[in-house]
C-alpha cells in the first residue's frame, strides 16, 4: 500500500481529517469530535491492507 500523510485540524466547529495520498491527491472527512477524526486517521492511514481471509478446505 502507498504512503499516506494524514492532518487533523479544526475549522468553525468541525473537526477535518485531510489524507495526501502518494499521488497527490487530498481527500477530506469531517467529524464531530477530535477523538472521532484522529481514529479515523488510524483506521484509514493504516499500512497494510486488510485482506479477506479464504477457508481451506
Amino acid at each position: 500500500m502507498s504512503q499516506v500523510r494524514s492532518v487533523v485540524s479544526k475549522e468553525a466547529d468541525v473537526w477535518i481529517l485531510r489524507l495526501e495520498k502518494a499521488n497527490g491527491k487530498v481527500q477530506e472527512y469531517r467529524c464531530t469530535s477530535e477523538g472521532q477524526a484522529k481514529q479515523l486517521a488510524l483506521v484509514l492511514s493504516a499500512s497494510a491492507p486488510v485482506e479477506a481471509m479464504q477457508p481451506q478446505a
